[in-house]
């Protein structure tokens, strides 16, 4: 292979790999018998072509008709994730509450009835969604929005306004939300079907654990004294939430639910003081999820196999 057919090759790397498989030979035969005698680099024009040809054949699979179903199942799988990350933070939660309970009060905690209550019931709420979308049953959901209401009832702060847009209570009612609409409606249940049930398996832990971390951070490291540990308090959940989106880039629905779902996700690990930490440490922590997500693409594009359509 000449050194001009390598670089021709290096730039036909831009489009996609099935693209490639059908029109590469192709084009590099075309490409190199318009080439001069001893040429050895790309013409400018030539490079502009092709990458200009690359976008516009990616632009056609992203937006175009042939993108349609993922489009609109991309959404819905979005949607359907949605209680389960609110299970996951209503989890966090509560291990750090009852790991604070049992530190204050030792195993005296456990004896207390309104103790294991506080904690069982947010539980049960977020998880009966998670129940509902999993499983596909209604009366699950309507269950939960029976004991979110009960709930509330207990606790009326959770419907004021502010409240609700507060990151630990207005999403809740989003999750039984979400849970209704999957339920009750067959094509958004048929997208949740395109997420394997061990995927929950797999994630849910290093999830829970991830989120754990950075919620620690604010609740047991003094910030007045350690605010240069604090300012790192997303990474632990950014990173599994990088590695997630970069898990699901390998199929097109999971691709633009990672688009819908990467920044509400990434706050609920609390990212509100990302903008006011130091530019180098605000990058840095910008890397580490940047890192985890091309870590995960590159695995799963290696591990996926056969050359299948992009979109």
């Amino acid at each position: 292979m000449s050194r001009l057919e390598a670089r021709y090759r290096r730039l036909l790397a831009c489009y996609p790999r099935d693209h490639r498989a059908l029109h590469e030979e192709e084009m590099i035969g075309v490409l190199l018998a318009g080439a001069r005698p001893g040429q050895t680099r790309p013409h400018p024009a030539d490079v502009a072509d092709l990458l200009w040809g690359a976008l516009r054949v990616h632009g056609r699979r992203a937006f175009g008709p042939v993108s349609a179903s993922a489009w609109r199942d991309g959404p819905a799988v979005a949607l359907a994730l949605w209680p389960f990350l609110i299970l996951i933070s209503t989890l966090a939660t509560q291990l750090l509450l009852s790991a604070e309970s049992l530190h204050n009060v030792g195993l005296a905690a456990l004896r207390r009835s309104t103790v294991v209550l506080f904690v069982a019931e947010a539980v049960v709420v977020a998880a009966l969604p998670a129940l509902a979308v999993l499983l596909g049953r209604r009366w699950i959901a309507v269950l939960g929005v029976v004991a979110f209401a009960l709930y509330s009832a207990r606790h009326p702060y959770l419907l004021h306004l502010d409240a609700l847009l507060f990151p630990d209570h207005g999403v809740v009612l989003l999750a039984q939300v979400a849970a209704l609409v999957i339920a009750f409606l067959p094509a958004a249940h048929r997208a949740v079907r395109l997420v394997p049930r061990r995927a929950f398996l797999a994630w849910g832990p290093p999830a829970v654990a991830g989120l754990t971390a950075s919620k620690a951070v604010v609740r047991w490291v003094d910030v007045l004294a350690h605010q240069d540990i604090v300012a790192w308090k997303p990474v632990p959940w950014l990173v599994v939430v990088a590695l997630a989106a970069g898990h699901a880039c390998r199929s097109a629905v999971g691709r633009r639910a990672a688009l819908i779902l990467f920044l509400p996700a990434a706050a609920l690990g609390d990212l509100g003081d990302l903008p006011f930490v130091s530019t180098p440490t605000a990058l840095a922590q910008l890397g580490c999820a940047a890192l985890a997500f091309t870590a995960a693409a590159v695995l799963g594009r290696r591990r996926r196999g056969p050359v299948a359509p992009a979109g």
